[in-house]
């Protein structure tokens, strides 16, 4: 047999045509699949981080409630009125367990105090009251200043009331400051499986939820039997589990992702881990949060990627042989411009026209490229569309379509930063609906987030374009307001979102009247950061919200 040169050609081209192929392919899947999960890994991550800072503001809920009850019983002698506040504070929160005001002297007598038993709060009579000045959640409550507050670790409650035996909890306490002088403390007793749940419930199903306190010992792990080690005697540890989260606890780093391959009884996983401070800022102490998925759903797109690559390259590389048996001379040049294409695009670089139009072998070889570059440009698009969404939910409700408190803080520091350069005032509203969880108690979880959606609604109809409207958490929103030039100004927006709210809100076609309880506070006027800023118009809200009207 003689080998010609439009048969020789047509041998190297083809094979080259092939390997050209395979190669083309596999440095774009070996480049997309690193991409690919490293942004599924950052994903979890960032989802991960949102999770801890929604639990930062859930502990910081529960301080304020628990300064404000201290406040509360500094101004309030009767002690049965203050008893009644304790009850509908501890009716209004179904992970609180117990309320008490302990006197600073007679060893620490408890005065007032309410228990939930049986789901019920109820009042302990005088005669059971008891001595409490040995535990830490008093004397080192008591010797913090009016409205700072003490937490206390997580711990499993042993002080033998009815019904909490062996219950997982913690403490908040603040001291009750008269005259300049401590006269005792108001300890708020948290459950901490309910109030967790409130964190862990958001989670989609494949995900694990993990919590250590700052020794590492878990406090939250999906196998319940690793939790409260310590109570019993043994050291269940997280760094034991994932070494790299030693650093964690060593304070060497602020998070940490690992991969853990599978096993008989587990799948293989992905977790991410941060480091969560945890109570007050001097006292050094954090949590370490953890978020797992599984390894499958974060490699499933990058192998759909990989299968529809090998289909692709199956094609092309039956093309280039069929193409090769009738090369020849005519064709060598569109060939080489396919091959220089293939280069370039398993580089990621752009490429010339190709010869898509012809009707021989060279035009069906390129536009069988051309579809796989549509197809995988197709799947990268898509999924960078499901990186955007992912990136929208960690800067929105997703409720209310509303930015949360990520994205407001963010922009409220933005705001704060041109404010201080163009001298012009911006206000801050904090919106909070009166009795929202009698809505939810009475008509539904469902009825309540349409509820919710329409005052969001309301919100928006009633300020300006340029304002940022966000929710923060449950019932509460806040509206940004930038260039106000002064009080009154602020005050005309509050008197807007007051109209907006007059008449009743339309639910499935019914009418329904919501209130809502509305604190505004100005900078620099009022702070001088976002967060002091924040707290006074809370502060504001909560104001109007105690005296029962609905005013600024």
């Amino acid at each position: 047999m003689t080998w010609g040169i439009a048969l020789r050609l047509g041998v190297l081209l083809a094979s080259f045509s092939v390997f050209a192929a395979i190669l083309a392919g596999y440095y774009t899947f070996d480049s997309s699949r690193d991409r690919l999960q490293g942004r599924a890994e950052r994903a979890l991550m960032a989802t991960t981080q949102v999770l801890a800072r929604h639990m930062q503001a859930g502990f910081g809920t529960v301080a304020r409630d628990t300064s404000f009850l201290a406040s509360v019983a500094a101004q309030e002698p009767d002690r049965n009125r203050l008893a009644e506040i304790f009850r509908a504070s501890l009716a209004a929160h179904p992970s609180y367990l117990q309320i008490r005001f302990i006197s600073a002297w007679d060893y620490g007598l408890e005065l007032v105090r309410i228990d939930r038993q049986g789901g019920v709060p109820v009042r302990i009579a005088d005669e059971a009251l008891q001595e409490k000045a040995h535990f830490p959640f008093v004397f080192e409550a008591l010797a913090l200043s009016a409205g700072e507050v003490y937490v206390s670790e997580f711990g499993i409650n042993h002080e033998g009331s009815p019904g909490e035996e062996a219950v997982p909890v913690f403490n908040m306490a603040s001291p009750v400051v008269q005259g300049g002088k401590v006269q005792g403390v108001v300890v708020v007793r948290v459950a901490a499986e309910p109030f967790l749940r409130n964190f862990d419930a958001a989670l989609p199903t494949p995900y694990g939820f993990y919590l250590s306190n700052r020794w590492g010992d878990f406090l939250v792990h999906p196998d319940a039997t690793q939790t409260f080690g310590f109570d019993r005697g043994q050291r269940i540890l997280i760094q034991d589990s994932f070494a790299p989260v030693a650093a964690l606890v060593e304070g060497r780093a602020q998070e940490a992702v690992l991969s853990r391959p599978g096993s008989d009884d587990d799948e293989a996983r992905v977790f991410s881990f941060v480091r969560m401070p945890f109570g007050g800022e001097e006292e050094g102490r954090f949590m370490v949060v953890g978020l797992s998925q599984p390894l499958a759903a974060v490699q499933g797109e990058v192998l759909d990627l990989g299968r529809s690559i090998l289909k692709i390259l199956l094609v092309l590389s039956l093309v280039g042989v069929v193409l090769a048996a009738g090369v020849s001379r005519v064709v060598t040049q569109p060939l080489q411009a396919m091959v220089a294409a293939a280069q370039a695009f398993s580089k990621g670089l752009a490429h010339g026209a190709l010869p898509v139009h012809r009707k021989d072998e060279v035009g069906e070889l390129a536009r069988s490229f051309h579809d796989m570059e549509q197809q995988i440009s197709r799947q990268i698009t898509e999924l960078n569309a499901s990186r955007d969404a992912m990136a929208h939910l960690a800067h929105h409700d997703a409720l209310t379509g509303l930015p949360n408190r990520r994205m407001f803080e963010q922009r409220l520091a933005q705001a704060l930063e041109l404010s201080r350069r163009s001298g012009r005032d911006c206000a801050l509203l904090f919106v909070d609906l009166d009795d929202f969880k009698a809505i939810n108690d009475t008509r539904g979880h469902a009825v309540g987030d349409l509820v919710l959606q329409a005052v969001a609604r309301v919100i928006l109809g009633a300020v300006r374009q340029a304002d940022t409207v966000a929710r923060l958490a449950g019932d509460e929103f806040t509206v940004l307001c930038e260039n106000v030039d002064s009080e009154e100004a602020a005050l005309q927006i509050v008197a807007k979102l007051e109209q907006a709210f007059a008449p009743p809100l339309d639910i499935e076609g019914q009418p329904f009247p919501v209130r809502a309880s509305i604190g505004v506070s100005l900078f620099p006027r009022d702070a001088q950061d976002a967060h002091t800023l924040l707290a006074s118009a809370d502060a504001a809200m909560y104001r109007v919200k105690q005296s029962h009207r609905r005013s600024v």
